[in-house]
């Protein structure tokens, strides 16, 4: 989608640039152009000019140009930044420049560097007036190609306009010992699959399948936060009952220095949903029995000859549900979501326990609706996979708990954001309502005015470039929310 959006603008700024007298046809392989002068450098023996530039504001990839002479035309020697962010030098005729408004740039000032052909600047300029990004919160598709006919797909690699997913269900970024930025995908609720989507390169692979692993029905992973050197997988063993708790592993591990690709078991349990990993290391999960709460490895079972956990709370008193733990990033707080709602408790960092959860946000009886409202007001339809995401406004107000936390709300087809003092509201989805009366569906867009998701379940932020990812499930597709 990104792909053909870009190939898109450029077609429109070549038409643009011929029109302005660049005359481009086509490149050559030695980097000029048929049909073309070869491109060259600005003339150090005589002034380069700045007029103006146009427009004055526009949106990310707003094609900006750039007035004057003596710019030269190759594109290697000028460079042009918008509010401090390197904007994407298209073309250059000389006395135009093109350039591509780039994301953050805010209301910025317009800087630009003339080179010679030896590297050397012969002129810097800054423009009085400054270029105005609007804003918008958007919703684009990173990833996942689906038949339109049949809204069918399968477990396909290849480019981002060439992957396909089953129904993409869990996420977790990840940078790679290369640098590349990661994002591990439990492809299927029951993990088909785990799918790699790397960032860097834009493109997806397959780095096992349920088979090779000898797993049973993962629901959730996470990495150990002192090393995040090992990636636990969650599985839902199908052992509910206490007695056969040692029969199949309720958690497993891969290592990295392995490429994640061999899978291990850590601990034979009930059938868990998720697991968390503090800063200390303490490791807890849950159970489906009874939503019980337990600190894993604590309990000897000499009988066994295994660990077993030590069971603290249960988030539902004789109640069970799928239910999705997630650490604070300064190990605040555990939150917690099912029933219905998000549930938090705090943790003990001396005693490195959980204290027992009390409901955050939600319906006290666990009845399912969608309302955006304080505390027990709001309602959630199946609340999944959610993230912390710091608020700098918090910050600055010296809060002591600076995150807000998204989750995805699957019935509802929805992203919602809990603040720390219990405010609930939607980030994005159901837009476009107006239309069909529909509030799920594929609409990229602004994120709470046009875009759409079908039970989204999966969820992981970027904090360096300030994206979310959302696994998309219904759509079979990888969605990004940003600010552009």
């Amino acid at each position: 989608m990104h792909r053909r959006i870009q190939r898109k603008l450029l077609s429109i700024c070549i038409a643009a640039l011929i029109g302005v007298g660049f005359g481009v046809t086509s490149c050559s392989d030695e980097g000029g152009y048929y049909g073309a002068e070869p491109k060259v450098s600005a003339d150090p023996s005589k002034p380069v000019v700045f007029t103006d530039f146009s427009p004055k504001e526009g949106a990310v990839r707003t094609l900006v140009f750039i007035e004057g002479s003596n710019f030269g035309t190759d594109i290697s020697n000028i460079e042009v930044t918008i509010g401090g962010i390197s904007a994407p030098v298209i073309g250059s005729s000389g006395t135009k420049i093109c350039v591509m408004t780039p994301r953050r740039s805010g209301q910025g000032d317009v800087a630009v560097t003339i080179k010679d052909k030896e590297g050397k600047v012969i002129k810097e300029h800054q423009f009085e007036e400054q270029f105005t990004l609007q804003q918008a919160l958007q919703v684009n598709t990173l990833t996942g190609k689906v038949d339109p006919q049949t809204n069918s797909s399968s477990i396909i690699n290849g480019s981002f306009d060439e992957a396909e997913f089953q129904n993409p269900w869990w996420l977790e970024l990840d940078i790679d010992d290369e640098g590349n930025k990661i994002i591990y995908v439990i492809d299927q609720e029951n993990l088909a699959a785990l799918r790699k989507i790397n960032l860097t390169t834009k493109e997806v692979s397959t780095v096992f399948m349920k088979g090779q692993a000898g797993v049973h029905q993962v629901k959730s992973m996470l990495f150990d936060t002192p090393t995040r050197d090992t990636l636990f997988f969650v599985d839902d063993n199908g052992r509910g009952n206490w007695n056969d708790r040692h029969q199949m592993p309720n958690i497993h591990y891969a290592l990295r220095n392995e490429g994640f690709r061999k899978v291990y078991p850590y601990l034979y349990a009930q059938c868990s949903y998720s697991a968390i990993s503090m800063q200390d290391g303490t490791i807890f999960y849950n159970t489906w029995t009874s939503s019980e709460v337990y600190k894993a490895k604590q309990i000897f079972d000499e009988q066994a000859k295994m660990w077993d956990g030590q069971s603290l709370f249960s988030v539902k008193a004789n109640s069970s549900d799928h239910v999705f733990m997630f650490r604070h990033p300064d190990d605040m707080y555990v939150y917690m979501t099912g029933f219905n709602g998000v549930y938090r408790c705090a943790y003990d960092k001396d005693k490195k326990e959980l204290v027992s959860s009390v409901l955050h946000v939600g319906n006290i009886g666990g009845s399912s609706g969608y309302a955006d409202a304080p505390g027990s007001a709001a309602r959630f339809n199946r609340p999944r996979q959610g993230v912390f995401v710091k608020n700098k406004e918090y910050v600055a107000q010296g809060k002591q708990d600076v995150y807000d936390f998204y989750l995805c709300d699957h019935n509802n087809n929805a992203i919602r954001k809990v603040t720390p003092d219990g405010e609930v509201s939607t980030f994005a989805g159901r837009g476009s309502q107006g239309v069909d009366g529909q509030v799920w569906g594929w609409i990229d867009g602004e994120a709470r005015e046009t875009a759409r998701f079908r039970e989204p379940t999966g969820i992981c932020y970027d904090e360096e470039e300030e994206i979310f990812y959302v696994a998309d499930k219904e759509n079979k597709r990888i969605r990004t929310i940003s600010v552009e």
